[in-house]
């Protein structure tokens, strides 16, 4: 009988029924506690689920004291977006905006036309920075 021994550390002991009577207020607790976490539950999945699209590229030069033009090239892969939609735009913080830009640029069609391969070539201008303030 050595385990009947340890039931004297249960902290969680269970109140007998006869104890215990149901009531208007712990039900009110109940639900709103029952749909504020199916609430939680709900904006979590959602948060989990929803697709965020970014269309942003930063580049860094390794190499900070080359001076000049940055060469950048690209070579991605989209499975599920067809040619007629991919684009590239070029913008620098020296004011250089460039719109649909094709020059050194491919676009090679995968999956039957159902995706696309965008290889491209170019050069930005280098900044420099003061990233102190």
């Amino acid at each position: 009988m050595p385990l009947q021994g340890w039931k004297k550390f249960d902290i969680y002991r269970k109140v007998p029924k006869d104890l215990t009577q149901p009531t208007y207020t712990g039900a009110i607790i109940s639900v709103c506690c029952c749909l504020f976490i199916l609430f939680l539950f709900l904006s979590e999945l959602t948060g989990f689920i929803a697709t965020e699209i970014v269309n942003e590229l930063y580049v860094d030069d390794p190499d900070k004291d080359s001076g000049g033009k940055i060469e950048v090239n690209l070579n991605i892969s989209l499975p599920n977006l067809h040619c007629e939609l991919v684009g590239l735009d070029i913008q620098d913080e020296m004011g250089r905006h460039e719109v649909g830009h094709i020059d050194n640029s491919m676009k090679i069609p995968l999956n039957n036309g159902d995706g696309c391969r965008f290889e491209g070539h170019f050069s930005i201008n280098k900044v420099s920075r003061n990233d102190s303030g």
